[in-house]
């Protein structure tokens, strides 16, 4: 194909970035200069070969904007110069010459690619589940299989996750929440923007909460990051997880400097471009009464600290999700046995507001995982180098009598017993349960409950332990498939605990040594839950005995019709004593422990 000599038109404002047009493309960048200067080059060379100046004539408000036609955009790269200093386009969809990671590559201008080659989406599509059935999984691209340990070929990549999706079937989750994955830097740069500031400290960023080119999938995650547009990678990853019938939510986390609307752009090309089913916002708050009321957002899952009333915005299903420590500090007091705890665990375990999901976890990045969370009192962050002052002081954490690793059988059972505690409290609550990546199979992190700056075996996921502790993710994909299989345990709304139907049970109830009445004392660490599923279309009942004292418990069981009884589905301690009695009226909990029974024929 010949190309003409390259012609410069009157841009369009409106697009930010690059956009192809009819005739070439369009640039568009936003500063507060009186005139920028706008620099190509073929791919890989020192010198620009073309040079244009964008001045008063190409400038709307401070929006600098030009059409150019007539050259072959595929052998080009592209960058800004802003008085002396080189800029790239905030708006840039992929850089073309990114660093592995962890390379110090702060004086190094990034360039931009212009052209993006298509995809073959094959009619691919956001899967829309309902947040009441969601059993979401976070992860870190890079941690989750950089251990040599995961067996997978181009460790710590986008296409790295693609090879562990039978595993990730095989648990039972079908919605990944990702750690930011776009080019953030792991050394703070000053000349991405004309915004940015100089005050941050020099120190590796390994998890991704900081600044960056945030339209840009990471360099460094793409296992062919060096052609000319590794963007198809991550498109493939996303594309794959939804023909496995998994969901992808993506972390996105602006710095001060990004202004509300790039926001929402950033949002909306995530959506569009990548077919992204939510985003985790952590950005200005001024952000998001315009994400909340944008139709083309109506039906992407949006999570946020929280979502007030007047948030409903444009929606045609329940889009929003409160995504906050709530659930977390009080499943963790009452997991340990704190006092005064029990009437707001119950009411944890209920909550479901109507205007916005509650998304509900025990651990997350930020903090220990759940091995260090039965296993230290203490946080031990000396590896951060910040004399262990880095991190959260309050964990409501227990060591269960011995801090870190021991050989201890009766600590070690207590630990694990805890575990499952809290694995079950978790997938036994209405909200919408999200687990981190590893808990599964009580991977730790040796006490650090903020390795924000460690690229290594700290924060990689060390799959030998899938087989040492393979006892607790059986446990676990047993928990999952029980919320699965049981509607009344993940309604959509909340439940009343009131027998509006007529039925003989309330949806919702609660029991303690007598059937029917349940004391919520201080004091109290006991209870039972009992479910009918008769609300959610399916005749069985399903009590929970949850007993967080250090003594054990029998609990009334209410009186079934005749020919059913008490059968137990789940118990986290087992004994040789007999949980229920012959009569099957009471229920005997073990210390620290959570027994979960149906009634069947």
């Amino acid at each position: 194909m010949a190309y003409e000599p390259l012609t410069l038109l009157k841009g369009n404002p409106l697009e930010l970035g690059t956009t192809k047009t009819d005739k070439g493309y369009n640039f568009a960048f936003c500063s507060r200069e009186e005139s920028i200067t706008l620099l190509l080059f073929k791919h890989g060379s020192e010198n620009a070969e073309y040079s244009i100046v964008l001045d008063d004539r190409y400038r709307v408000g401070s929006v600098f904007s030009v059409e150019l036609c007539g050259i072959d955009f595929r052998e080009y790269e592209y960058i800004y110069k802003v008085g002396e200093e080189y800029v790239t386009d905030p708006y840039t969809k992929y850089v073309t010459n990114g660093s592995d990671f962890g390379e110090d590559n702060t004086e190094k201008p990034l360039r931009s690619g212009i052209v993006t080659e298509a995809f073959d989406w094959e009619e691919d599509r956001p899967l829309c589940i309902s947040y009441s059935d969601m059993i979401m999984y976070k992860l870190h691209i890079r941690g989750f299989t950089k251990h040599t340990s995961s067996r997978v070929p181009d460790k710590g990549t986008f296409s790295a996750l693609k090879a562990k999706i039978p595993y990730l079937k095989e648990l039972g989750v079908n919605a990944l929440v990702i750690m930011p994955p776009f080019e953030f830097f792991e050394y703070p740069r000053n000349k991405v923007s004309t915004l940015y500031s100089n005050s941050e400290v020099k120190k590796l960023n390994y998890w991704g909460y900081t600044k960056g080119l945030y339209f840009a999938p990471k360099y460094a995650y793409s296992k062919n990051a060096k052609s000319i547009d590794y963007t198809g990678e991550f498109k493939s990853l996303v594309k794959e997880l939804h023909k496995n019938g998994i969901e992808v939510i993506i972390e996105l986390f602006f710095g001060d400097e990004a202004t509300s609307s790039l926001v929402c752009d950033c949002v909306k090309h995530w959506v569009i471009e990548y077919h992204v089913d939510g985003i985790n916002l952590c950005c200005r708050t001024d952000a998001y009464t315009g994400l909340a009321s944008d139709p083309l957002l109506s039906r992407t899952k949006l999570f946020a600290n929280y979502w007030n009333d007047s948030s409903s915005g444009y929606r045609t299903v329940k889009n929003l999700a409160n995504y906050n420590e709530g659930f977390m500090i009080n499943a963790r007091r009452f997991l340990k046995g704190d006092e005064d705890m029990l009437r707001t665990f119950m009411q944890c375990c209920r909550t479901n507001p109507s205007n916005a999901a509650n998304i509900n976890f025990i651990t997350n990045h930020n903090g220990f995982t759940l091995n260090d969370l039965v296993s230290y009192d203490r946080k031990h962050n000396e590896a951060n180098g910040e004399n262990n002052a880095d991190g959260a002081d309050y964990n409501y954490s227990w060591n269960c009598g011995i801090e870190g690793v021991t050989r201890k059988k009766k600590v070690l059972a207590l630990r694990i017993g805890q575990a499952k505690n809290a694995v079950l409290m978790l997938m036994l609550a209405q909200g919408t349960p999200l687990m981190m990546a590893g808990d599964e199979f009580l991977n730790s992190q040796d006490g650090n409950n903020n390795p924000y700056c460690l690229d290594n075996e700290v924060t990689w996921l060390n799959w030998k332990k899938l087989d040492t502790n393979r006892e607790m993710f059986e446990f676990v994909k047993t928990a999952i498939a029980f919320r699965k299989e049981h509607r009344i345990l993940h309604m959509p709304d909340e439940l009343r605990g009131l027998d509006y139907m007529s039925v003989g049970f309330p949806d919702v109830s609660y029991h303690s040594e007598n059937a029917w009445y349940a004391p919520m004392e201080n004091y109290n660490r006991h209870i039972g839950v009992l479910y009918c599923g008769k609300y959610a279309k399916n005749d069985e009942l399903i009590y929970v005995a949850y007993n967080m004292h250090w003594e054990a418990h029998e609990l009334a069981l209410p009186k079934l019709s005749k020919n059913t009884v008490w059968e137990i589905a789940i118990n986290t301690k087992p004994d040789e004593t007999e949980a229920v009695d012959n009569d099957g009226r009471k229920v005997h909990v073990n210390p620290r422990s959570v027994v979960v029974l149906t009634a069947k024929p």
